[in-house]
Formats: C-alpha cells, structure tokens, sequence
C-alpha cells in the first residue's frame, strides 16, 4: 500500500472510529477483532515499507515510539470517559462520550505532531515511514482502549457482584 493509500485508510478508519465511539453498542465478549485486523493491516503495511528498501530514520523510530506511547497513555482515560449502562435487553452496552472524542482527536493530533517534528529534530524530512505505521497505531490504541474498558468492567464486576457490569460504571 502506497503512503497516500495508507492515509486514506487511516483518516476513513478514524472517522469510523469516531463514529463507533458515539454509537451506544452492547460490550462484547471478544472487542479485539476490529483492533487485531488493524494491526495486521499496518504490520503488513510497514513490514511493506521496511521490505521494499523505505527510508527509516532515528527520529522516525522515536517519533513512532512516542507517538504509540502518547497513544496507548490516552487509551485509559479514553475508557474511563466511556459510559457503560444496563441495555433494554438486560445486555451492558457502551458509548463514548464529548470527553472520549476529544481524547481521541488529542491523541492523533499528537501522534501528526510527533511524526512531523521529532524527525526534523534529527535533520531528517519526513518520508512515508510515519504513514505505513498509521493503521498499525490505530489498531495498538483501539485494542488499548478494548483492554482498559476489559479491565473497568471486570473490576466493576468484582466489587458490585453484577455480571458483566453494574447498573451504570461512570
């Protein structure tokens, strides 16, 4: 996949991100698949990029280092800012809130930063290594999010004695 491919990829699947986010959905008992597909699409994205002879600079890799860092730092408060609510069915069901959008648009807003001045620190231009590792942080983050949100629900769980999740975890 070329770099404006993976943009493009990345800006849909953050838009659809986004969306999901404010959608109440019932809690699943598996919420990695959307993430694992994701981190399969941007390893095989910039495993493409290493494997064709791409350009990868020091700050390029400190630059995708932190950004993930920044990423998966945001993810809990992301998952704390997320409502879990008993649904009609008896069935818990999620929904981000304003707070959960506005970490997430932290959280990219950053990654971009990132990418574009810890590389130039280094004396290196940007090349398309930031854009092949893209879908690969949406998908770490996502399934950081899932796995935060995992451990609210269980601990919420343990100390209410409800199954999967009290009358309202805010």
């Amino acid at each position: 996949m070329n770099s404006i491919s993976s943009v493009a990829l990345a800006l849909a699947v953050v838009c659809l991100i986004l969306y999901r986010q404010m959608q109440p959905r019932p809690l699943r008992e598996n919420p990695f698949k959307l993430p694992l597909i994701l981190t399969v699409i941007g390893a095989s994205d910039a495993y493409s990029f290493v494997h064709s002879g791409g350009h990868i600079g020091v700050g390029e890799v400190i630059a995708a280092g932190a950004g993930l860092a920044i990423g998966i730092g945001l993810a809990y408060p992301r998952a704390m800012t997320t409502r879990v609510f008993p649904g009609a069915d008896g069935r818990y069901v999620r929904q981000g809130t304003a707070a959960t959008v506005a970490l997430w648009v932290v959280a990219i807003g950053l990654h971009v930063l990132i990418d574009v001045v810890v590389p130039r620190l280094f004396g290196e231009h940007s090349s398309a290594f930031a854009g092949s590792t893209t879908v690969l942080y949406l998908g770490l983050v996502l399934g950081a999010q899932a796995w935060f949100m995992q451990r609210r629900v269980a601990i919420h769980a343990a100390g209410s004695g409800a199954a999967p999740a009290g009358v309202s975890v805010r």
